[in-house]
């Protein structure tokens, strides 16, 4: 008896195992009725159905007795959400068992916050005074027509101004087919129109006072669009990196006379290369392919296909204005091998939440940016450049948007976001978003607490479609968050925007930033020296800028400690590194590349920026309001307790060290440490050993002339850079 009772227990404990090892398993698909049971063979009807099964799963004694991973199984197809999917502190699972919502083997599911419209609802345009309209006549036959109304859809969003210094905005409706982003129709279609100083017939601005502007344009064009309405201009209307988007309050095709309903903050001027601007938003310019125009009054959608029309062909237009996917406080949950496609603002949105995964999945088409990872700051009514001495931003948190937070973070840098910890997006392609990739907080400033949320194995394309200023492909802030891996492809400006402490950035490539862009790095830090602890390591930079001053990784206005360690840099803007008066950064063991000149150092701290350091300036409100003086941060970065007292005017203790400067036009401009390039640094022109420099693999072989000439320089793992799978 005691034998079968010992069997009994043994039989009882593994069985435990086996069903704690085996997941629990739901099924929804988008075409069942709503009320089955969620298995295989009758899934759920929605994803709600799915989160209210699991919640009282969690509940059961079997649950109870034997926690283990649930699994959701979506079927292949479309899901479109009316609302939000929105998971909270009742759906959160444990390490023990987590929640996966997956897309079956084999079949692809698309979430999205967009309608998929009948291709039988195409037609052409019929109407003469519309087809009137249209300057193009050649083309008119190719421009389709959809009366959303007869969709059942009557709200088309707003158009809003964004831009420089302006918060993160919900686009309005746009048209997405194929799941190409179309554009709205402007004037030129590609290149831009250059701005003259002739052509500016108020700037717009009257010292300090900025108001908005006037200019003169072709008065032919004007007369032909004497029928549009909500007219927009996009341009650099004074630098390069003030990127605004503008409402048109007043075209005279007599005088030529375009007035602005809004204000650039620099005021107007010309004559820089990138001085440019073009007109949107005008049914008149539907004339190339890509294009389209929603009559808001009327509510009818034209395009003209990138191709011809085919009934199979998914013609989807954006509806959801909140976050396809919101987690607060919903933690240890994963999506996997999703794709999320289509909406107005943000994809995936997530604040106070631990080890949360996005993984193998495909953001696209969003408004606002793919993944946002803690709370946004309430927009500012206020249209100014943020000011740390009298700051005028809300200090008030926005759940589920971004707002005005790096104006927020400008002027209260120890602004917490609640980004939570562990969050992680895995292997996942970011492309074709309105206003930067991936927003990405965590960490506290004041208890330099770390974060620990990630970026692995991700790629991003075409990340700011409608807004590009300052909002890159990525933006990371708070302490202790980690770029990994990632490819970045061409982008108009900075690829990566740093603000925070102790941030890895490593193993990337960064392809093709700061195309559109003068004054800006493909890695940006600036003005705040209380920024310390980020590393930038064994990335490759190449390919950066095409005008102006373009910088690899751009340490601006005073930034502090910073290392930059085995990064190779080809052909990577007009200056590689750039240190604009900081201290204690470390530039070692990099690869240099053909450069134009590799290393830029200045005081400015001693001239145009010298009020940085005034008592009661800049620096030190952001210096005192991390404490830097006391425990944590003096414990470590203790050299910058004694900052004040150690002429930070001058950009001291900067290590230069084991760098290969190879082709290089020029290495550095600054004297003191140009005459220090030669001793621990190797300048040279002959051939250094690269495996492969014409496919751009710039491994050093075993035998290369380096390790003979430098024996402190450590091989870049150059392989190993970039995406892994």
């Amino acid at each position: 008896m005691r034998y079968i009772l010992l069997l009994t227990g043994l039989l009882f404990f593994y069985g435990s195992i086996a069903l704690a090892n085996h997941p629990k398993t739901f099924y929804v698909s988008h075409s069942a009725v709503i009320g089955n049971e969620g298995t295989k063979s009758h899934p759920f009807g929605s994803l709600k159905e799915a989160q209210q099964a699991i919640r009282f799963y969690r509940t059961t004694e079997d649950y109870k007795l034997h926690p283990r991973n649930i699994i959701v199984w979506l079927r292949g197809g479309i899901y479109e959400l009316s609302e939000g999917f929105n998971l909270t502190e009742k759906d959160s699972g444990s390490k023990e068992s987590s929640t996966t919502y997956q897309a079956y083997p084999g079949e692809k599911v698309v979430i999205t916050g967009g309608k998929v419209l009948p291709f039988n609802n195409v037609y052409p345009i019929t109407n003469s005074r519309e087809r009137s309209r249209i300057i193009g006549q050649s083309v008119v036959n190719k421009i389709k027509v959809i009366d959303l109304k007869t969709c059942n859809l009557f709200d088309y969003g707003k158009y809003r101004i964004t831009g420089f210094r302006r918060p993160y905005v919900n686009a309005s409706m746009e048209l997405f087919i194929n799941g190409n982003p179309y554009h709205l129709a402007r004037f030129p279609n590609e290149k831009q129109i250059k701005i003259a100083a002739e052509d500016i017939l108020d700037s717009g601005l009257i010292s300090d006072h900025f108001y908005p502007g006037c200019i003169c344009f072709d008065k032919k064009k004007l007369a032909l669009w004497k029928e549009a309405h909500d007219v927009f201009v996009c341009g650099n209307f004074k630098y390069a990196w003030a990127t605004d988007q503008l409402r048109v309050q007043e075209m005279d095709s007599i005088s030529g006379k375009v007035k602005f309903a809004d204000a650039h903050m620099f005021g107007i001027s010309g004559g820089k290369k990138w001085n440019q601007y073009f007109y949107f938003n005008l049914l008149e310019e539907i004339d190339a392919p890509g294009e389209y125009y929603i009559d808001h009054q009327k509510g009818l959608l034209y395009f003209y296909p990138l191709e011809e029309l085919k009934p199979s062909d998914t013609i989807m237009v954006s509806t959801l204005d909140e976050a396809l996917v919101s987690l607060k406080r919903a933690s240890y949950i994963r999506f996997k091998n999703l794709s999320f496609e289509v909406g107005r603002g943000i994809g995936i949105y997530m604040e106070n939440t631990i080890s949360n995964k996005v993984e193998n999945c495909t953001i696209s088409n969003m408004g606002i940016v793919g993944i946002c990872i803690g709370k946004g700051s309430k927009p500012s009514l206020r249209y100014g450049h943020p000011n740390e001495m009298h700051p005028f931003y809300p200090k008030e948190k926005l759940s589920g948007g971004i707002g005005s937070l790096y104006e927020e973070l400008y002027e209260n840098p120890i602004f917490n976001r609640e980004g939570g910890k562990g969050n992680g997006v895995i292997n996942c392609i970011i492309k074709n978003t309105g206003c930067g990739g991936v927003s990405i907080g965590g960490g506290n400033r004041l208890t330099l607490e770390r974060g620990d949320n990630y970026l692995y194995n991700c790629e991003f394309t075409n990340c700011g479609r409608l807004d590009y200023s300052y909002k890159a492909p990525v933006n990371i802030d708070g302490v202790g968050n980690e770029i990994r891996h990632c490819k970045f492809n061409s982008c108009p400006a900075t690829a990566i925007y740093v603000h925070g402490n102790n941030h890895i950035i490593e193993y990337n490539v960064i392809d093709g930033a700061c195309k559109f862009m003068d004054d800006q790095g493909a890695v940006y830090i600036g003005r705040d020296p209380s920024e310390l602890g980020n590393i930038v390591r064994y990335n490759f930079f190449k390919d950066i800028g095409t005008f102006g001053i373009t910088v690899g990784v751009y340490l601006d206005d005073g930034a502090c400690g910073s290392q930059i360690y085995g990064n190779v840099f080809y052909k990577a803007g007009s200056i590689n590194i750039l240190i604009g008066g900081g201290c204690y950064n470390k530039i070692e063991n990099n690869l240099f590349i053909e450069s134009e000149l590799a290393l830029h150092l200045d005081n400015r701290l001693q001239n145009w920026a010298k009020n940085f350091l005034q008592p009661g300036g800049t620096f030190e409100l952001r210096l005192k309001a991390v404490n830097y003086q006391n425990p944590p941060f003096s414990v470590q970065y203790p050299e910058m307790v004694s900052y004040f007292e150690n002429n930070p005017s001058l950009p001291q203790y900067n290590v230069i060290k084991n760098n290969i400067f190879f082709k290089v036009k020029q290495v550095c401009n600054e004297k003191k440490v140009c005459d220090s390039i030669g001793g621990e640094n190797l300048v040279i022109d002959q051939s250094l050993g690269f495996k492969d420099s014409i496919k751009l693999d710039f491994s050093l072989k075993k035998n290369s002339i380096v390790f003979h000439k430098m024996s402190g320089f450590k091989a870049v793992p150059f392989k190993k850079i970039g995406r892994l799978y």
